[in-house]
């Protein structure tokens, strides 16, 4: 089982930047992002660029997000039942 945590979202245009907050522009729309909730903001020359952000701040603000977009995933190990032919294995007789 997969759980994304954080997303690397691809935007058009960094449009102003306050210290606290950027707004940038993703399709034709503009999203008031905080910087505590940004890491890894990237701006190219003609102001384009990425930033990571968490996947409950996409669902909150409409930001659409994929599984390929995915920065940090967490991938749950579901255990298998111990029995007694796990346990036991014949490569440690002797």
């Amino acid at each position: 089982m997969k759980t994304i945590k954080r997303v690397r979202i691809k935007f058009d245009k960094l449009l102003h930047d306050t210290g606290k907050a950027i707004l940038i522009r993703i399709s034709n729309k503009e999203y008031w992002l905080g910087h505590y909730m940004c890491t890894d903001l990237v701006v190219n020359k003609k102001l384009g660029g990425h930033v990571s952000i968490s996947v409950n701040i996409c669902k909150e603000k409409g930001i659409y997000y994929n599984e390929d977009m995915a920065d940090y995933i967490i991938t749950r190990h579901v255990p298998k039942k111990i029995t007694k032919e796990i346990i036991y294995n014949k490569s440690l007789e002797r």
